[in-house]
């Protein structure tokens, strides 16, 4: 079985999300060939040379522990994804860029964490300052106490500006046109579940989010579907 998660926007491991998350993939991790991460799985992601945040450590185990059992895991980079470098490469991810098409149970799946879809000033104006070499310079800079910190802030701001209500109609709207060359489209980024059946046997699915939804997606088969996690 193939599972999608995105967005849990973890700022620290003991948090309740951090622990649901953990907990989900240990109860199904023997039904689990391949676990897709579609973007923001932490607050905030940025690849120092040397370090990287304590606050991480418990869930990036969980996840390499899939790895060790013989499980991939897939992450597509979100919008809290700084930078990816050869750390999570190196932890034994499969690292595929902002967007991509993957075969999955002779399925033609596009999947991409939808950030681009997404075009309001604030969120143009943030992917202009992650994206910034620049940035990233003097970013590494900073003491990473100080840096994480700062970012965490500045990344929860950012999670908080108020939802372009019509992002549900841009993101079917963006699904119904890679449909065209796609058998299933999935995205994320919106924090809005999202399930759409269309004919000839297409399907669009945005796995909401870890934060309030604790929902994510499955294609068992070639069956695809929108499930939730509920203790």
């Amino acid at each position: 079985m193939h599972f999608f998660i995105s967005d849990a926007h973890i700022r620290t491991d003991e948090s309740y999300r951090a622990r649901m998350l953990t907990r989900f993939l240990h109860e199904n991790k023997a039904k689990m060939t391949d676990l897709y991460i579609l973007g923001d799985l932490f607050e905030f992601w940025f690849e120092y040379n040397i370090v990287f945040p304590k606050d991480y450590f418990k869930t990036l185990a969980t996840l390499y522990n899939l790895i060790q059992d013989g499980k991939t895991v897939h992450y597509i980079m979100g919008n809290h994804e700084v930078m990816i470098g050869r750390f999570l490469k190196n932890f034994g991810f499969v690292v595929h860029p902002e967007q991509t098409t993957v075969n999955i149970d002779g399925k033609t799946v596009y999947l991409a964490h939808g950030n681009k879809i997404d075009r309001r000033l604030w969120t143009s104006l943030w992917e202009k300052l992650l994206t910034s070499k620049i940035n990233h310079a003097l970013y590494r800079l900073i003491h990473p106490d100080i840096g994480v910190f700062l970012a965490q802030g500045i990344a929860y701001l950012s999670r908080k500006q108020r939802r372009n209500p019509n992002l549900p109609k841009m993101f079917e709207d963006h699904a119904r046109a890679i449909l065209k060359k796609a058998d299933i489209a999935i995205l994320a980024h919106s924090h809005i579940p999202d399930f759409k059946e269309y004919p000839g046997n297409k399907f669009y699915l945005n796995i909401g989010d870890w934060v309030s939804n604790f929902s994510y997606g499955v294609i068992d088969k070639g069956k695809v579907s929108l499930k939730y996690y509920r203790r």
